[in-house]
C-alpha cells in the first residue's frame, strides 16, 4: 500500500459506495476519548480511505482534546455521555437503550472494540439489532483469570462474529477457553516511524524536556501493578551499586503512582528516578529521542505499543518476556534484551550490559529495533489488514 502517507489505496467498492450510496458506517466502541491512540488513528484513517464512515462510540469524556481529535477524526465522535465510573467500572442497564438508541440512528453496521466490559454491552444489544457485526480485539492477558469471566465468554463467544488478538501468547489463552483456534485472528498493532522523526538531537530534547545530562533510561506506562514499576526501582537500584551515572525517567499516572514514589524514597533513589506524570501522546517522541535505552518491566501485556514506540524511535530494548513482547524479538535482528518476568536481578543485569556497550553498538542496537518495526509492524499492514478483515466481517 504504496499511497498510506495519503491512506491506503481505495477499493473499488469503497469507491462505488462513495459515488452511488452511503457509505457503511463502522465504529470503534472505546471507553473514553483518551484511550484512543495511534493504532485507532491508522485503522480510522484507513477504513475512512477504503469508503468506509468510521466512527468513534464513547461512554464517557469529552472528546476535544484527545489525542484523535488532535489527528482529525473529532467530528467521528459519538459520546454517549455516561459517567464512567457508573457506566464502565461497573455494569449500568441504562447504557443499553442508549446505546441501541445510537446504533440504530447512526445506521452503525460493525463495531470493534477492545474492551471485555464494553464487549459486554454489545452482547446485550445484538438480539435488538441482529444485523449488528461484532469484532472483539483482545489486546492485553489475564482478561479472563476469573472464573466467571472465563465461563461467561466460553458461552457468548459465538456472539461475536470475529475474534482478533495482538499476540501468539493471547491467541494461546483464548485456545486454552476451548475457543477453536480457527475463530482466532491475528491482527498486530503498528507503529509509524516517521511519528519519531523529530528535527533535534539528544540534548536538545533534555534541554526542552528539563532531564539531567547523565544516561538516561527510561520506561512509559500506567501505574499499575501489573506494570511492575517497583520491581524496576529494585532493578535499579541493584544498578546503581558501583556508582553508576544514571536516571530513570517514568512518564505516566495511574493509581500506583503516589506508592511508587514513596518506594522510590525508600530505596533511595530519590534523585535519581525522575516522574514526569501523564504526557500528552504529542510528547513521547521528544521523551523517547532524550532516552538512551527504553525498559519495559511489566507482568503482563497483549502487544505493547509503548515499547514498539520505542523501537521506532530507534531505542535499543530491554522487556520482560511478558505476553506479545516474544512476538517482537522472533527475528533474526538483534535490538535488545529480554528478561525473565518478575526477576529484578535479571533485570539490572541487562541494563549494566546495555549501559556499558559502546555507544556507537547501542546506536546499531536501536537502528535494528527500528527496522523490526519497519518489516512487521508497520502502519501500512495494519491498515491493510483491518480493512481486509471488516470487509470479510461485513461480507459473512
Amino acid at each position: 500500500m504504496k499511497g498510506w502517507k495519503n491512506g491506503p489505496v481505495l477499493h473499488l467498492s469503497g469507491l462505488l459506495r462513495l459515488l452511488f450510496g452511503e457509505p457503511v458506517k463502522v465504529a470503534l466502541f472505546l471507553d473514553h476519548p483518551r484511550k484512543g491512540n495511534r493504532r485507532h488513528h491508522i485503522q480510522l484513517k484507513a477504513l475512512s480511505e477504503a469508503g468506509f464512515d468510521p466512527r468513534i462510540i464513547t461512554l464517557s469524556g469529552d472528546p476535544r482534546d484527545s489525542y484523535l481529535a488532535r489527528k482529525g477524526h473529532l467530528e467521528r465522535f459519538l459520546p454517549l455521555n455516561f459517567s464512567r465510573s457508573k457506566s464502565f467500572n461497573r455494569f449500568s442497564v441504562q447504557v443499553l437503550p442508549e446505546l441501541i438508541r445510537l446504533i440504530k440512528k447512526e445506521k452503525i453496521s460493525l463495531i470493534l472494540t477492545q474492551r471485555w466490559r464494553l464487549l459486554k454491552y454489545l452482547w446485550l444489544v445484538k438480539p435488538f439489532i441482529p444485523e449488528l457485526k461484532i469484532i472483539f480485539y483482545l489486546v492485553i492477558g489475564g482478561v479472563f483469570r476469573s472464573p466467571g469471566r472465563r465461563l461467561t465468554f466460553k458461552l457468548l463467544y459465538p456472539l461475536c462474529d470475529r475474534i482478533l488478538v495482538n499476540s501468539l501468547a493471547l491467541k494461546e489463552e483464548l485456545s486454552t477457553l476451548g475457543i477453536p483456534e480457527e475463530r482466532i485472528g491475528i491482527l498486530y498493532s503498528a507503529v509509524d516511524p516517521e511519528e519519531f522523526d523529530l528535527p533535534l538531537g539528544r540534548q536538545e530534547a533534555r534541554q526542552r524536556l528539563g532531564f539531567p545530562e547523565d544516561f538516561l533510561f527510561g520506561m512509559v506506562a500506567r501505574f499499575r501493578r501489573e506494570k511492575d514499576h517497583a520491581g524496576l526501582l529494585q532493578a535499579f537500584q541493584k544498578f546503581l551499586e558501583k556508582g553508576e551515572k544514571a536516571h530513570l525517567i517514568l512518564v505516566g499516572d495511574g493509581p500506583g503512582e503516589e506508592k511508587t514514589r514513596k518506594l522510590a524514597c525508600e530505596l533511595g533513589l530519590a534523585d535519581r528516578v525522575i516522574f514526569t506524570g501523564r504526557l500528552p501522546m504529542e510528547k513521547i517522541p521528544f521523551v523517547l529521542r532524550a532516552l538512551e535505552v527504553f525498559v519495559y518491566a511489566t507482568f503482563r501485556e497483549g502487544m505493547p505499543m509503548a515499547v514498539m514506540e520505542a523501537m521506532a524511535a530507534g531505542l535499543p530494548i530491554i522487556a520482560t518476556e511478558a505476553e506479545g513482547i516474544p512476538d517482537l524479538f522472533e527475528t533474526e535482528r538483534t535490538f535488545g534484551i529480554m528478561v525473565p518476568r518478575g526477576d529484578p536481578v535479571a533485570l539490572a543485569r541487562a541494563m549494566k550490559e546495555l549501559y556499558y556497550l559502546p555507544p556507537e553498538r547501542r546506536q546499531i542496537l536501536g537502528k535494528e529495533a527500528r527496522e523490526r518495526i519497519k518489516e512487521a509492524f508497520s502502519p501500512e499492514i495494519l491498515a491493510r489488514e483491518t480493512v481486509k478483515i471488516v470487509r470479510e466481517t461485513l461480507n459473512a
